[in-house]
């Protein structure tokens, strides 16, 4: 008989949440074969079986589970696990999903309307469609008015709270940032968008040039280490490749999802993972490989009227930028003469205990250079 155990999914959850059962309990399954859905502040992830078998659960779907945690048994015939007569349910309502929790947060959706779909989970796209309905997602009391009720924040809003707490009592970081002259390459990422017939724009054009300087400015990719010990010295690990986080925020929580090995990628292959990611955060499906192994990070900010922005250095990080929206503005050329041109802010922010101004600046200066290339 073969446990299934919970394994430890990330770095940031103690627990996770049994979402759903992939397999019946007494049905045989394959050595491979998806079993349970696990979902952590940010993500869902399946297990998978481990041997041939007959599958025998030992939890039940709304269970919270920690890593290490026996939640079946695969055994090689039909006998019960010597705990299943002890199984018993731990929720009493459905279990909902982190992306319906915010949709249902954000609309102020009655508990009761969401009972009466008579589902054990609930998803993002049951919420959504109870609101299609056109009636009032909440319940006729003033008292239950979503303005006024105290509300818990949404998981993967947790997850944020966790690490940009973390980011700011342990990251002494600096800031700097340099004026990028865009408009030549907006027209370059519009020929290169129809040459590979995928939407190419600055966002792309930046993460090529980020990954593409990391042998030249390692320590800009580097981990922060702390030996053990009192007064531990700091000690850096430098990545063997670079992995680039990009920030996506459709309106269902902010992800981080990272290109591995982005130097590796051809501008039409970040761009087809970008509007990968982007799917997915629409629809809630991220896993945590998505999510997890990033050494530097990109931050988008889209809204016309930002004209700065600030970005929190992931922990165990040392470098986040910040690339802004275009803005329009005239300048005078090198002949004196009165243009127009587009310019965008390219952001930097850094662990000051790991990289100094000169070399902040100059990595600025090298990925503007890069993008205009």
């Amino acid at each position: 008989m073969t446990e299934l155990r919970v394994p430890k999914l990330n770095n940031n959850d103690t627990e996770y949440l049994l979402v759903e059962w992939l397999a019946e309990d007494g049905a045989e399954v394959l050595k491979g074969d998806p079993v349970v859905v696990l979902e952590t502040s940010k993500a869902a992830e399946e297990l998978v079986a481990e041997v041939d078998g007959v599958l025998r659960r030992t939890a039940e779907i709304g269970a919270t589970c920690v890593p290490g945690e026996v939640i079946a048994y695969i055994s090689d015939d039909s006998a019960p696990p010597p705990t299943a007569a002890d199984r018993e349910p731990t929720s009493s309502g459905p279990v909902i999903t982190a992306p319906a929790q915010v949709l249902i947060d954000e609309h102020g959706v009655d508990p009761a309307r969401i009972r009466a779909l008579g589902k054990k989970v609930i998803k993002r796209a049951d919420v959504a469609a109870l609101l299609e309905t056109g009636v009032d997602a909440g319940g006729d009391s003033a008292s239950s008015s979503p303005e006024t009720q105290t509300r818990p924040l949404p998981a993967v809003q947790r997850a944020v709270a966790a690490a940009v707490t973390r980011s700011h009592h342990t990251i002494p970081a600096a800031f700097t940032a340099v004026k990028l002259d865009a408009g030549p390459a907006i027209a370059r990422a519009r020929v290169l968008s129809k040459e590979a017939r995928a939407l190419i724009g600055l966002p792309e054009l930046l993460v090529s040039a980020v990954a593409s300087l990391h042998e030249q400015f390692p320590m800009c990719f580097a981990e922060p280490m702390v030996a053990d010990g009192p007064g531990g010295d700091l000690a850096v690990r430098p990545s063997p490749a670079p992995n680039v986080g990009v920030t996506v925020d459709v309106g269902h929580g902010l992800y981080v999802p990272v290109l591995h090995g982005a130097d590796r990628l051809s501008l039409k292959e970040i761009a087809q993972r970008l509007t990968a990611y982007r799917t997915k955060a629409m629809r809630g499906a991220f896993r945590e490989e998505d999510l997890a192994g990033g050494n530097i990070v990109v931050t988008l900010h889209t809204d016309a009227a930002v004209l700065l922005a600030v970005p929190i250095i992931f922990p165990g990080q040392t470098c986040a930028l910040s690339l802004c929206a275009p803005q329009h503005e005239v300048a005078l050329d090198s002949a004196g003469n009165i243009v127009k041109r587009t310019t965008v802010t390219l952001g930097l922010a850094f662990d000051h205990r790991v990289v100094n101004g000169r070399e902040a600046a100059m990595f600025l200066n090298a990925v503007r250079k890069a993008i205009t290339a």
